[in-house]
């Protein structure tokens, strides 16, 4: 009876995976990074562009990115619409995924202030919120809601370059500087991770 004897090539072959795999996994190179909970997004009820009273429940089971801005600002506020912008359309068929700007001067952005804004970059209407309302409700949403820092000293509300991501359940789940290309990159995959989820 001959004995068939596997040669070192074949055999080699067979065990490089099997070992890359171990030496991989002990690296943890398969292990996936679960996104801090910040916080939930509190009750709160604003205005659209188009007139339509938004509140949480109207986010509900969706993926959201919130972000800051006012319609007369030429310094960030162009850099932060423009990587919401990229966002969106990178998720527009994305159905459980929405887009939701809020002004920080609501004084000045009224709802038709805001859809000549919101024209201006293309911003799908049913995709993007623009929203404004009450001074007051604004501040207390952004500071206390989102929990993004928006006051320095003389100015009580100011803009942030931080773009906020949030889950379907409300929870907030990370922070991204729009100044900054590798956390938008970031911020562009946690998003279609947590939308996965939403499923």
């Amino acid at each position: 009876m001959k004995i068939k004897v596997i040669p070192a090539m074949v055999l080699s072959v067979v065990a490089m995976p099997i070992v890359a795999v171990i030496v991989l996994t002990a690296r943890g190179s398969f292990k996936v990074n679960e996104l801090k909970i910040y916080g939930e997004v509190p009750e709160f009820q604003l205005t659209d562009r188009s007139g339509k009273s938004i509140t949480l429940d109207s986010l509900k089971g969706k993926v959201w990115v919130g972000n800051f801005i006012f319609t007369a600002c030429t310094s960030q506020c162009p850099l932060i619409t423009m990587e919401a912008k990229k966002i969106s359309k990178a998720l527009l068929f994305k159905d459980r995924f929405q887009m939701v700007s809020v002004t920080i001067d609501p004084m000045t952005d009224t709802p038709e202030r805001l859809a000549e804004y919101a024209k201006k970059w293309e911003a799908d209407p049913f995709k993007w919120y623009f929203l404004t309302g009450p001074y007051a409700d604004v501040k207390k949403w952004i500071q206390e809601g989102l929990k993004v820092p928006s006051e320095v000293e003389g100015v009580d509300l100011t803009h942030s370059p931080k773009l906020v991501l949030v889950d379907h359940m409300a929870r907030i789940r990370g922070y991204y500087d729009a100044e900054d290309s590798r956390q938008m990159s970031a911020l562009l995959k946690d998003a279609k991770t947590l939308i996965k989820k939403a499923f």
